[in-house]
């Protein structure tokens, strides 16, 4: 089973949270991390990983941790050749440490 990880430059986060608001300072936000896996052979890098309807970017093998703003927040993660997958999850805030593993599997 081929494993990736949400990966989201650095340079990235502040930008993404003046225009969207979705990513803010962590005395009001949570940790995430996304954990994405697919059958073997199926190259998970190809993920798009969108955080409230606003694409965030491609899984990679990295393991960074997204810092996002509290509250009930939709995750959704498109892969080539397979349903997407969408997955409602309230994000505790800090000091809480989220993980969300999402597993592809062929139709």
């Amino acid at each position: 089973m081929t494993s990736r990880v949400l990966y989201v430059p650095l340079l990235g986060l502040p930008l993404l949270g003046c225009v969207f608001g979705l990513v803010i300072s962590k005395s009001t936000a949570g940790n995430l991390e996304i954990n994405v896996s697919a059958p073997e052979g199926v190259d998970t890098a190809q993920t798009r990983v969108y955080l409230d309807g606003a694409f965030i970017g491609n899984v990679s093998g990295r393991m960074p941790v997204l810092h996002i703003r509290r509250g009930l927040r939709i995750i959704r993660a498109e892969l080539p050749d397979f349903p997407p997958i969408e997955e409602k999850l309230f994000i505790l805030g800090d000091p809480n440490h989220q993980t969300l593993n999402i597993g592809f599997r062929k139709p």
